[in-house]
């Protein structure tokens, strides 16, 4: 029977971990996940951020642990130890993010390396988690944060681009090893998010958040709570078929290229 024909959420009784949870979209997405009956572990090193999310989705349905994703040993620990408490997992989300940057050849390689660890090698770590689990459950949903900087380049912004790019295709990797074991894995692409990551370069103060907003096909930057119902579709019996994507989630950012100067409809 049909989960809405039996009155059922859409991830009744599923367990869920989300990394870099305390930062926007992951907020967003454990609140969302919530709201359509599942369990959320939520990981970070933000311990004061994921204790202001636990109270904001509900104690009764997610739980935090500081974990940093660069561990393979914490995020281990952590997957087995939600497998323990609550019997499984279904949704592993790869959210944590950080952002350095500087031109190429000045580039400090500790800052390079340091993005690499978190946002390529940490879903690595996450994946290497609980795809044993998935294995034996017969099912799972891995959905990893890329963005449109992994389809694109930016100036002076090479660590993040880098390891963007390489996660699309470490997730299209994953996603043709395991899908005959019943599990999918997808990549989300964000264009602008308004997070705490970009109020942090708009602090730079090369561009205003009006022309950034403008950049969009939409004429504005996207909600984390629109990332959040992406990741929700990814996580639920909707989108059974769909796996080894890179899905942009950008409001048409990489729709337009302008060479007349001959302004959109407004």
């Amino acid at each position: 029977m049909p989960r809405e024909a039996a009155g059922m959420r859409r991830l009744d009784g599923r367990v869920a971990v989300i990394t870099g949870a305390a930062g926007g979209i992951g907020w967003a997405t454990a609140k969302r996940f919530v709201a359509e009956g599942a369990t959320v572990v939520g990981l970070d090193i933000d311990e004061v951020r994921g204790a202001e999310m636990v109270n904001d989705v509900g104690p009764d349905s997610v739980t935090f642990e500081r974990v940093d994703v660069k561990s393979p040993e914490q995020v281990r620990s952590a997957i087995d130890r939600c497998v323990e408490v609550h019997g499984r997992i279904d949704v592993l989300f790869n959210n944590a993010a950080t952002s350095t940057g500087g031109y190429v050849a000045d580039l400090d390689l500790d800052g390079f390396n340091d993005s690499m660890q978190l946002m390529l090698n940490g879903p690595l770590h996450g994946m290497q988690a609980a795809i044993p689990h998935m294995i034996a459950q017969g099912v799972g949903s891995i959905i990893n944060t890329s963005s449109v900087y992994g389809l694109v380049a930016g100036a002076a912004n090479a660590p993040y681009c880098s390891a963007k790019a390489a996660l699309i295709n470490l997730t299209r990797v994953t996603a043709v090893e395991y899908g005959r074991k019943g599990i999918r894995c997808n990549a989300i692409c964000p264009g602008v998010v308004e997070t705490p990551m970009f109020e942090a370069v708009l602090g730079i103060g090369l561009k205003t958040r009006e022309a950034v907003a403008d950049m969009h096909a939409i004429g504005r930057t996207i909600r984390p709570e629109e990332v959040a119902d992406l990741a929700l579709f990814l996580a639920s019996d909707e989108s059974t078929a769909i796996t080894g994507q890179a899905i942009q989630i950008d409001g048409g950012l990489l729709l337009q290229t302008d060479l007349t100067g001959v302004p959109p409809v407004r």
